[in-house]
């Protein structure tokens, strides 16, 4: 991650801007003139399971996000489902203006007509695939009893994951459509709509595909039929789709587009193995950024081993050297031009007048590693694997030795 200011940041010399408000800045890093395909107001991009964050750009506002607001939609009926309190092939029933809604030519995806069933699992798919309004809409309410209990249960999920981010619409729908259909929330203002980060909106969909991985599944389908309807994906950057670029391949997840909004895409795929989830807020050309910015991740950025399992570590203020073995993740995500900066700090204070005995398991030393674009860090633990007492008599822990910076390639070699 690199930032320049509060407009634009950068990583992976890539050459997103963030469009509007400041004609259009360009990063003297990109060597390469900025098109508007590559402008943006937020992105986001995240390693799903470890939670790492690979590029950001504007990522802490609260922007309007569309339709990606079905995601925590979505996952508030996979928890529902979890729990017991619904179930896949439960019969959703359909308010009247909700079906009414269905017929709008430019609101709706699905038509619901009057003699229409439609089970959760049905509703679901039109959700997520299709980005059906109605759909999104009848799930809530079956979850929560009403529309507006259920977008307070999704403002509740928010507060309890620290997110930037307040909904007024289990759609992503504003309440200049929603008033229409006497679906907008009381106190609300005429064009009130769904403000969330992009950091917050990738936070929920990696909830979704670490929690429901099956949900990449179902994302990952040109078109799911229901009833006698053919419900098309969104997604265009699916293989077979029209944006789809082979050199990144996408399996889904969610789209969105409002006049206020911009295009919005949430996508997920695998990079060197692992689970991504790439976000652009705000984009003129919403599948062509996301695809840039996957390609130059691509590009410039390796998943590998950052640090070693084991190392021989010199105790400061002592003439003991130690055997120490990490504690959580030593593989990350490193820039193949801006290599990770590794630094280790001691972790232990050496006792002046008494014996020093280490437990098995304590922590020795902990080795910050500082992207150098970013400044941003992260911290390995490395541990004594049993008990252990410090050789050597007392006085050698009275010396002053002044740690030294760790060369981390040096490091391996151990």
């Amino acid at each position: 991650m690199f930032k320049l200011g509060r407009f634009l940041f950068v990583r992976l010399g890539i050459i997103l801007t963030l469009a509007g408000g400041v004609g259009g800045l360009t990063s003297t890093l990109a060597q390469a003139k900025t098109s508007k395909a590559d402008q943006v107001k937020a992105a986001y991009m995240i390693d799903a399971k470890s939670g790492q964050a690979v590029y950001t750009q504007n990522a802490d506002e609260k922007l309007p996000i569309a339709s990606l607001s079905k995601l925590m939609t979505l996952y508030l009926v996979e928890k529902a489902v979890q729990s017991g309190q619904l179930k896949w092939t439960d019969q959703v029933p359909i308010a009247k203006n909700v079906r009414k809604m269905a017929e709008s030519s430019t609101l709706s995806t699905m038509p619901m007509a009057a003699k229409d069933r439609f089970t959760v699992r049905q509703l679901f798919a039109a959700t997520l695939v299709g980005s059906s309004n109605s759909s999104a809409i009848a799930l809530g309410e079956a979850v929560s009893g009403s529309n507006q209990a259920f977008i307070a249960k999704m403002n509740q999920q928010a507060r309890q994951w620290h997110l930037a981010a307040t909904f007024v619409s289990a759609s992503g729908l504003d309440n200049t459509d929603l008033t229409t259909y006497h679906l907008d929330l009381p106190k609300t203002s005429a064009t009130a709509q769904n403000l969330v980060s992009a950091k917050a909106i990738t936070t929920i969909a990696q909830h979704l595909v670490t929690e429901f991985p099956d949900i990449v599944t179902i994302s990952n389908q040109s078109a799911v039929k229901i009833h006698k309807y053919r419900v098309p994906t969104s997604v265009l950057i699916l293989k077979g789709q029209r944006y789809y670029d082979a050199r990144v391949k996408v399996d889904g997840l969610k789209t969105g587009y409002t006049d206020q909004a911009g295009g919005c895409l949430v996508a997920t795929y695998k990079q060197n193995g692992r689970r991504m989830i790439a976000t652009t807020l705000g984009s003129k050309w919403k599948f062509t950024a996301n695809n840039n910015l996957r390609w130059r991740l691509k590009q410039q950025e390796v998943y590998h081993q950052v640090a070693p399992q084991t190392r021989r570590y010199r105790v400061p203020g002592t003439k003991t050297t130690l055997t120490l073995v990490a504690s959580g993740q030593t593989h990350a995500w490193e820039n193949k031009q801006s290599p990770l900066q590794a630094t280790p700090v001691s972790a232990i204070k050496i006792q002046r007048n008494r014996p020093n005995y280490l437990a098995a398991q304590t922590t020795v030393m902990r080795l910050r590693l500082t992207d150098p674009l970013s400044g941003t860090t992260q911290t390995i633990a490395y541990r004594t694997p049993t008990a252990v007492s410090l050789a050597g008599p007392l006085q050698w822990a009275t010396s002053t030795v002044t740690p030294q910076r760790l060369n981390i390639q040096l490091a391996f070699a151990d």
